[in-house]
């Protein structure tokens, strides 16, 4: 029996989405008062912050490169061997059937059919991979291209399978997840009815449609699944590298990207910090029906799908990081400054997730679980939320405050922050913060080079107005949206779902 979701519209719920919001503004005001009333104090606590800011920098860079032979790693093993040795679960990987729903609206139809020559060319493809294509009935002709693909891709897979998600059902709100779970009910029907395959032999994959999945994914996901006694309580993850198009996307995009890509990959390789689900990822078929599909009322799926299982299973979830890289397209747009646009709304549908928040707190107080992991969650997700627009006033703030750490050098920033030896604390952490990312940036542009040359004067000059510019694109691509959200949800305003535009280009990065 797949389980309901129930909603909680009262008035407690939305105080608690103003919770993100409220610290937010709280971050603002207090940088204002302290820019104005008592500065040296205020540059005290942001050059507390920046150490804090620069120690994750250092940090991410480390467990980076530690990723990067992981990865190396993974990429040369054979997933495919004692692929019919039976596991720790009773089954074997060759048993082990993989339902991947590619939910899309208005999407290229050469994007769609790059996405499923990705999943063709998978180990057992042809016996135990079943795309489902997720249409939406509010785009017109969608149940025609979805027959079409079907047709050309019936000889690849075990089945393909096409859902049209009905427009405007009574509580849902149209995009990933609603249109996740419609698909998702009729592929456990068509396992069921017609297959007969066995649901607790089935991982489902959330896969959005411009996602590239390296070629060893599955059998490497057959072969932890299989061999794992929990896999019921697990959620997968591979980095996402969004290269596909990487350049053809404005360059302040591609900045963001390319740090992006190293947070990511950092996150997971490192054993101390578990993160949770992005965007394409595993789990467990038979927990999705236990725990209730997807949420049709929220915009960001990927993190509450994960926080609802947490709940269902009192606690009793982890997040296991496959190290095969999954590549996607960064957002773009028909000119720089709609690409620009784009990445803005992008991020504030992103941006959105801060009301699993909320979603945390109160599920806590209702069911009254309050553990480690609970708490845990909520402080995470609140943190990160908040950190998006906040960490970006008090690094504002520190420069703006720079000439206070010795007078005399008021007139001269550059100086102050570079080579005078009354503040040598500043000066050293800010020369540490700028190295790591420096690095960073240089080895994306090793690992992700464009067609001439990573040292191209065109890309030179683009990462060296990138850096002069970073502040303001920092604050529209990153901050700014983010308090658009948060402020939305402040004030109960509802946020309409957006598809990222997309351009079909080869992929850059071969998986």
């Amino acid at each position: 029996m797949i389980k309901s979701w129930t909603h909680d519209n009262s008035g407690s719920m939305t105080f608690m989405n103003a919770l993100p919001g409220a610290l937010t503004w709280l971050a603002f005001f207090t940088a204002v008062a302290g820019l104005l009333l008592f500065p040296r104090s205020w540059l005290t606590f942001c050059a507390a912050f920046m150490l804090y800011f620069v120690a994750r920098m250092v940090v991410s860079l480390l467990f980076y490169l530690w990723g990067e032979t992981r990865v190396r790693k993974w990429e040369a093993r054979d997933w495919t061997d004692g692929e019919h040795v039976v596991g720790a679960s009773g089954i074997a990987p060759a048993d082990v059937w993989h339902v991947v729903i590619v939910p899309n609206y208005k999407e290229p139809l050469e994007i769609l059919e790059r996405t499923l020559d990705a999943l063709a060319i998978q180990h057992r493809a042809s016996e135990r991979i079943i795309p489902v294509l997720g249409m939406e009935e509010r785009e017109q002709g969608a149940a025609e291209k979805g027959r079409l693909l079907a047709e050309k891709y019936a000889d690849k897979f075990a089945h393909v399978l096409v859902t049209v998600h009905p427009g405007n059902l009574p509580n849902e709100l149209a995009g990933k997840s609603s249109n996740e779970s419609w698909a998702a009910v009729e592929a456990h029907e068509l396992l069921v009815s017609e297959l007969d395959v066995p649901i607790d032999h089935v991982t489902v994959t959330s896969c959005d449609a411009d996602s590239v999945m390296h070629p060893k994914y599955f059998s490497a996901l057959a072969q932890m699944w299989a061999g794992d006694e929990g896999r019921h309580s697990r959620f997968y993850q591979a980095p996402l590298y969004y290269t596909n198009n990487l350049w053809q996307v404005p360059a302040p995009t591609r900045f963001t990207m390319w740090l992006g890509h190293a947070v990511m990959l950092a996150d997971l390789a490192n054993p101390l910090y578990e993160p949770l689900p992005i965007s394409t990822y595993s789990l467990s078929f038979q927990t999705l029906v236990e725990c209730g599909m997807w949420d049709p009322m929220v915009i960001s799926e990927d993190w509450h799908s994960y926080l609802n299982v947490m709940f269902e299973r009192r606690g009793d979830v982890k997040l296991l990081p496959i190290f095969l890289p999954t590549h996607g397209d960064a957002t773009d747009g028909d000119t720089f400054f709609k690409g620009l646009k784009n990445r803005h709304e992008q991020v504030m549908r992103h941006a959105w997730g801060a009301e699993d928040s909320a979603y945390v707190l109160r599920r806590m107080i209702t069911e009254r679980h309050f553990y480690p992991a609970a708490i845990f969650r909520f402080l995470q997700v609140l943190h990160d939320h908040v950190m998006r627009t906040a960490g970006w006033f008090f690094v504002a703030s520190l420069y703006l405050l720079l000439p206070l750490a010795k007078p005399v050098y008021a007139a001269s920033m550059t100086r102050v922050i570079v080579v005078d030896r009354g503040v040598p604390n500043l000066r050293y952490l800010l020369a540490v913060g700028a190295v790591a990312l420096i690095t960073t940036i240089i080895l994306q542009l090793i690992k992700h080079p464009p067609a001439g040359g990573w040292k191209n004067p065109k890309v030179v000059l683009e990462i060296g107005f990138c850096w002069l510019t970073m502040a303001p694109f920092g604050f529209y691509l990153g901050a700014m949206p983010a308090l658009r959200a948060q402020t939305k949800l402040m004030f109960g305003i509802p946020m309409a779902y957006k598809v990222t535009p997309k351009r079909a280009v080869q992929q850059e990065a071969a998986a």
